[in-house]
């Protein structure tokens, strides 16, 4: 991997929603939709004050994904909006793995 790194610009867009913009190192621009939930919050132990971290701390996991995707020559395949909670379903083991603090 390079020794650049991507960009996130993360911004609330409502209870439990926030816009998000991902720039990887090689300059590819996405932009997101990221949704969550008062039960995922609670599944995860985490308060609505941890809500922004824990959305900037998906999207860091995320960007580092699709910077290794686009270093192997693949396209961008981050959906516009991301649900936390369809995240958490597809893969258990990810956001409880993310330390918040």
């Amino acid at each position: 991997m390079s020794d650049n790194h991507g960009a996130i610009d993360v911004s609330a867009d409502g209870e439990h929603r926030y816009a998000a913009v991902l720039t990887t190192a090689a300059g590819t621009r996405t932009e997101h939709l990221v949704t969550s939930d008062t039960a995922l919050l609670e599944k995860l132990q985490a308060t609505s004050a941890d809500e922004p971290f824990l959305v900037r701390r998906v999207l860091e996991v995320l960007l580092q994904a699709e910077e290794a995707a686009e270093e192997a020559g693949h396209l961008p395949a981050l959906p516009t909006v991301i649900d936390l909670t369809a995240l958490d379903a597809e893969r258990p083991d990810l956001l409880a793995s993310i330390p918040l603090r």
